[in-house]
């Protein structure tokens, strides 16, 4: 197989790459993260928020007793989202929605055979995407990060200990740091698209098709019905009726006579 026939899958591999790491980024509940400057039961406690879930926790009754498990939750009721969190919310969306309709297509290119124009417009897309991939991290500078007052809430539920401190600004957890990485992602698979050239037909696969074609159209042609046409006397035939003619107008004289 052509070298240059796989390099043109090398953007959508990493279409893909950069779609998956998106899609993990902007749903998981561990966007963010604030970590006490105390320690609980001998270590720090870490609180994770995410674009839109976060990390909370639920009793749970087992045989053993009662045991505490961590699970994403919706906001509750009530929070206040600024503007910066409401546009990390909708580029987050918009990422997530154009990056897999871009990454469909970019599996799907070694098939459909895209001329180099398509593949100028997709890198255009992919561009776009990372855009709207880069500003969903504006929610690390919205009041999710800065001075988050579900903190107290989350408290109060889980019911920790007393004197138990946050810091003012929050820390990347791990939905960041794979935006981060998709965002790069994208940028190099819009570049690559720009560099690589579209894969392009086999040369004895095209002649084979026409071959192909062509002994369809002989078949065709062969069963189609022909046509009568109307057949004109050959002087032959002309001069045998004369002479039937002579013959029966002698045989009438003989009789008459």
């Amino acid at each position: 197989m052509d070298c240059k026939f796989l390099l043109s899958f090398v953007p959508g591999i990493l279409a893909a790459a950069a779609f998956l790491t998106t899609l993990f980024g902007g749903i998981y509940c561990r966007f963010l993260s604030f970590t006490s400057f105390e320690d609980v039961n001998g270590e720090p406690l870490t609180v994770y928020f995410g674009i839109w879930y976060y990390l909370g926790w639920v009793v749970v009754d087992s045989t053993d007793g009662y045991a505490v498990m961590q699970t994403c939750w919706q906001y509750p009721e009530g929070t206040v989202f600024d503007a910066k969190w409401k546009s990390a919310k909708a580029f987050s969306t918009m990422a997530i929605i154009l990056g897999g309709i871009v990454t469909c297509w970019a599996l799907c290119a070694g098939c459909l055979y895209p001329s180099k124009k398509m593949y100028v417009v997709a890198s255009m897309l992919y561009m776009l995407t990372c855009l709207f991939t880069g500003l969903s991290l504006l929610i690390l500078d919205s009041n999710a990060c800065n001075n988050n007052v579900l903190l107290q809430l989350l408290e109060s539920e889980a019911g920790l200990v007393d004197n138990v401190t946050f810091p003012d600004t929050c820390s990347s957890a791990y939905g960041a740091k794979c935006i981060f990485s998709a965002t790069v992602l994208w940028f190099v698979a819009a570049v690559g698209l720009l560099l690589v050239a579209p894969p392009k037909r086999d040369r004895v696969t095209t002649e084979a098709a026409r071959e192909v074609v062509k002994a369809e159209e002989d078949i065709k042609a062969s069963e189609e019905p022909v046509a009568e046409e109307n057949v004109d006397p050959t002087p032959m035939e002309g001069q045998q009726q004369e002479a039937w003619n002579d013959t029966t107008l002698r045989c009438s004289h003989f009789r008459l006579g």
